[in-house]
């Protein structure tokens, strides 16, 4: 005879549920990295430690970028609130007051959630962080964009994550490094565009990352076998020292997919 009743709970995952700013995910990280939101992958990482209850997502959808997005969100979360407005001077504030709202009413009325997470990079939301430690007596944790994320807002959570992480960053360098020569193997554009500083300036410029960072990406490419020096002759049948994927490797670890 089974007495499930009887069973610990200490297995027991806690019972969390989340609210995403997508403004500022989709518009932070299509900035800084040249990449979009994957909020399926982002919620199977949430259930490996917690019970996730429901997953609600805010965003002025009238943006053409976020429009886009709305099949894939609808494929993890029917909780989806379009917060347009036709006035042109609050409208990321328009946002955030709805989200700040409907958090505000979830931790008044379900005391059953262990874990609030809430997916923003603005300090404006460290008043309902103070509100759901101090008087609801739950956890708050915050994820936002690396290097978009408030300050105040990180001090007043019961824990923070940046997303991308530092290995993250440098696997979305890669792939940006990989499309880049993917571009000029298309249309035939290898020799000059190919050398290491037409690659770093052409990706920097193209995505608005610093040169630096792309440089540190590819001398790591190099080191890793992803890319390799290779030298061909220029228009003046000179001596050109160029670099030259690894396409092998490249799609191995699903850098690039042919």
């Amino acid at each position: 005879m089974r007495f499930d009743f009887l069973k610990s709970n200490k297995n027991k995952k806690p019972l969390c549920t989340a609210f995403v700013d997508f403004e500022h995910w989709y518009i932070a990280l299509e900035r800084q990295y040249g990449v979009k939101p994957d909020i399926k992958a982002w919620k199977k990482q949430l259930e490996k430690e917690y019970e996730v209850e429901e997953i609600a997502v805010f965003g002025d959808f009238s943006n053409p970028g976020l429009r886009g997005e709305l099949d894939r969100l609808r494929d993890t979360t029917p909780i989806i609130f379009d917060t347009k407005t036709h006035s042109e001077h609050y409208k990321k504030d328009f946002t955030d007051f709805i989200m700040l709202d409907y958090i505000y009413q979830k931790a008044m009325t379900r005391r059953d959630i262990d874990t609030f997470i809430i997916f923003t990079g603005d300090g404006h939301f460290s008043s309902v962080v103070r509100f759901i430690i101090n008087q609801c007596k739950k956890r708050v944790g915050i994820y936002g964009i690396t290097n978009a994320l408030s300050s105040q807002l990180k001090l007043s959570a019961s824990f923070y994550h940046e997303i991308p992480s530092d290995s993250e960053v440098y696997q979305t360098y890669y792939k940006l490094i990989a499309q880049n020569f993917d571009y000029l193997t298309v249309h035939r554009e290898f020799g000059l565009n190919a050398t290491p500083e037409k690659i770093v300036e052409r990706i920097s410029q193209k995505h608005k990352i610093e040169k630096v960072e792309i440089a540190k990406a590819l001398c790591q490419m190099l080191d890793d076998g992803y890319i390799y020096k290779a030298v061909v002759k220029d228009e003046k049948h000179g001596k050109l020292s160029i670099l030259k994927p690894n396409w092998e490797l490249l799609s191995r670890d699903k850098l690039w997919n042919a």
